[in-house]
């Protein structure tokens, strides 16, 4: 990976480099970034720049200062300064800006060996001072994506019917950077425009790690448990990567290479992507090698960025030159921003298919791997996920009764079903409605079939597809693919979509009957998964299970657990529960919660999801924990609790929350939480005060906006408290 610009070198006895006002005033530096202490009081940081080679450089060439510098820090866009004009014009249209046809890397210039060799780092950074984009590139025009139409859209009654007369055509894009409306508001600095766009892409490209880092990524893929990022299909973009650029990628990353594999992929963006072929290697070949896009590069640094985050803090890969110093949670964020420039390529493109529904997807759970769960950026990126996937008709797939089976269909399929589940999951975790639901959706699970097994050839596809009952289950009892799995969830999904219409629903019917019902199908359902998959043998005995299998096993029954836990709190709003039955639950679910903990060892390839795990499932099992024995304290509570076992849970809970670590991006949740646990503990352990003494009506301060205990049965409480935000009530 080559040096950033203004990055801070070292001198040959060891010590950090001086910028050049500092070092040519023999001033004393303080090594700042990206500018030092000294030229920021002195208002000087235009020149403020960390040369590579302060005594090598030539004096004709002109300093470059960090504005003007194409590797500014991510999320800055410099302005272009041509050579010919130290001031060019703030608005020019697309016409004026259309350049001569000339080389891109200026051979047309000859320059003295010695010359070259002495301006080698300059002219790595002096790329774009002689770069131009594509002839003709204003008056460009390309084919929209496809997009889904329903039977009310305004053009339902012309494609009904279908006569020449009646065809509308089809819509028609002009280059991101067009300016369609006039001179635009940030001129030649639109990010849009094809010099961003390029700068900000060669950025991202010189970030893909090395081959020796993807191979022990792809080593490594089994931890990932993303169905959206197949593994055939990311070994398979992998491969073709680098045989197809080996030249760009193989030699020291510097931003003219980069730049070729730009104009691959802002040449592939022209055209939509095509209709999907039967045969699995065809199909891959439309978006991979020399026809690779925005979206499936986006995806190889999503998948980039969740491998560094499978791996732990002391790996090694961490201490190579070319990952620039930084942590796990910092690498796992450099490939989240260079997934974000693919994305961004893409919307301004208004490029719409699987593949970009697949990459935001993929991106979400890299952004909350990295700053944990309750952001209002991760909110923003459902919704896209969600309207990207019914522009792109995901979610009115055709049956499988009724077309052919192929390895763009099943996977799909799988891509639907993952994102309705993490619809579930968004809703569930932050209390607003769902976005898919199954009133318009066409939830089918997809088939439980083998990754590898959907990319076999045509007759190998059927003895598959043969080996699974009429409802696409695997007729085999002891064993389970990552699709059983996803099936499941499903299933468990569509019992919590009724939940959540209950819970956040406006008038709807919450009857004793409905609720009973529920329970009694969240019972069964779970009860009808496949044994392999049941945590407990019949005997209601934990198996001895280990590895993914315990991991599987745990994560179904935890999500089982929720629905019953979210069913009872229905019933305690509603007046038909004393809590007894949610008290229980959580009790379990704390348990099994803390079984990632206990069984690390064997669990330490997926550590990466614990914070996960706290925060999903441990947070409301430990609240109704703690609003039991503070009620215990108080005499208030009128249900069956064993005051001992709550508060060995609660501090076997504690050591799982310090276990998380900083790199974590739940960690900080984690650590206020274990701060309102020990308030708890501390409290219900304390004795007395002499002057209360043991009376019933012991009492100890409360908010005095919050109820008495007796009148919160329903455990309105535990919703008063923002468990993210600021402090809460002191117990002491």
């Amino acid at each position: 990976m080559p040096p950033k610009q203004n990055e801070i070198g070292y001198r040959r006895n060891g010590k950090k480099q001086a910028c050049e006002p500092c070092r040519k005033g023999k001033l004393a530096c303080d090594h700042g970034a990206p500018f030092c202490g000294r030229c920021v009081r002195r208002k000087t940081t235009a020149r403020c720049i960390y040369h590579p080679a302060p005594m090598t450089r030539n004096r004709a060439t002109a300093m470059i200062s960090p504005q003007q510098s194409p590797d500014l820090l991510a999320g800055q866009t410099p302005q272009l300064q041509s050579p010919q004009s130290t001031n060019p014009p703030i608005f020019q249209s697309p016409a004026e800006l259309l350049p001569s046809v000339s080389s891109r890397d200026g051979s047309g210039n000859t320059q003295p060996a010695a010359e070259v060799s002495t301006q080698k780092s300059v002219a790595k950074r002096d790329f774009f001072s002689t770069w131009k984009p594509k002839a003709g590139w204003g008056d460009m025009v390309f084919r929209r994506s496809a997009r889904y139409y329903g039977p009310t859209s305004f053009a339902a009654i012309f494609s009904e019917h279908h006569e020449d007369l009646l065809d509308i055509g089809e819509d028609i894009r002009k280059h991101p950077g067009a300016w369609p409306f006039g001179s635009p508001l940030l001129g030649r600095e639109r990010p849009n425009g094809p010099t961003a766009r390029t700068k900000q892409t060669v950025k991202a490209l010189l970030n893909i790690p090395s081959k020796e880092v993807c191979d022990m990524l792809l080593s490594n893929f089994d931890s990932l448990h993303e169905t959206s990022l197949n593994p055939v299909i990311i070994r398979h973009c992998i491969a073709s990567l680098w045989s197809t650029f080996e030249v760009e990628l193989s030699g020291p990353r510097e931003e003219e290479p980069m730049a070729r594999i730009a104009d691959v992929l802002f040449e592939n963006e022209e055209t939509p992507l095509a209709p999907s072929p039967g045969n699995p290697t065809e199909w891959m070949n439309t978006f991979t090698g020399s026809n690779i896009r925005f979206e499936m590069m986006g995806m190889l640094f999503c998948f980039f960025g969740i491998g560094f985050m499978t791996l732990q803090d002391w790996d090694l890969v961490f201490k190579m030159p070319e990952n620039g110093g930084r942590d796990r949670k910092q690498t796992a964020w450099r490939m989240k921003e260079c997934a974000g420039v693919c994305l961004k390529m893409c919307d301004d493109s208004e490029t719409v298919n699987f593949l970009v529904t697949a990459l935001i997807l993929c991106l979400k759970r890299l952004e909350t791997g990295c700053t944990g769960d309750d952001t209002y950026s991760i909110r923003r990126l459902h919704g896209d996920l969600i309207t990207t996937t019914i522009t792109s008709g995901l979610h009115r797939l055709p049956d499988h009764a009724t077309s052919k089976v192929t390895a763009a269909s099943e996977y799909k399929r799988r891509l639907f079903c993952s994102i309705y589940c993490n619809d579930k999951t968004h809703a569930s975790l932050n209390g607003t409605p769902p976005l898919l639901t199954r009133l318009f959706c066409d939830v089918q699970p997809c088939l439980d079939l083998p990754n590898a097994a959907i990319f076999l050839p045509d007759d190998e596809l059927a003895l598959e597809l043969n080996k699974l009952d009429a409802d696409g289950w695997n007729k085999s009892d002891d064993t389970y693919h990552l699709t059983t799995l996803l099936r499941v969830k499903v299933k468990l999904c569509t019992i919590r979509e009724e939940i959540l219409e209950l819970a956040l629903g406006v008038n709807v019917d919450g009857s004793k009957a409905r609720i009973n019902d529920l329970h009694r199908r969240s019972s069964e359902m779970y009860q009808a998964i496949p044994p392999q998959l049941q945590y407990y043998n019949e005997e209601r005995i934990p198996k001895d299970s280990t590895g993914d299998l315990l991991f599987d096993q745990l994560y179904v029954l935890l999500q089982h657990l929720q629905n019953q836990f979210f069913i009872d709190r229905i019933a305690i709003a509603r007046g038909f529960g004393n809590g007894q039955g949610l008290l229980d639950t959580a009790m379990e679910m704390i348990d099994i919660s803390m079984m990632f903990w206990i069984k690390r060892d064997q669990l330490m390839r997926f550590s990466h999801g614990f914070d996960w795990i706290i925060t999903y499932y441990g947070i409301p099992s430990a609240g109704v924990i703690c609003i039991e024995l503070l009620k215990d304290a108080c005499r208030k509570s009128s249900i069956q609790f064993s005051r001992s076992d709550g508060i060995q849970k609660l501090t076997l809970f504690i050591a799982f929350l310090e276990w998380v670590r900083p790199t974590d991006g739940n960690y900080t949740l984690a650590q206020r939480l274990k701060k309102v646990i020990r308030r708890v503990l501390d409290h219900v352990l304390e004795p007395a005060p002499k002057d209360v003494g043991g009376e019933e009506g012991s009492q100890f301060s409360f908010d005095p906006m919050l109820p008495p205990f007796d009148e919160m049965n329903d455990l309105d409480w535990l919703n008063t408290i923002d468990w993210t935000q600021g402090s809460w009530m002191d117990f002491n």
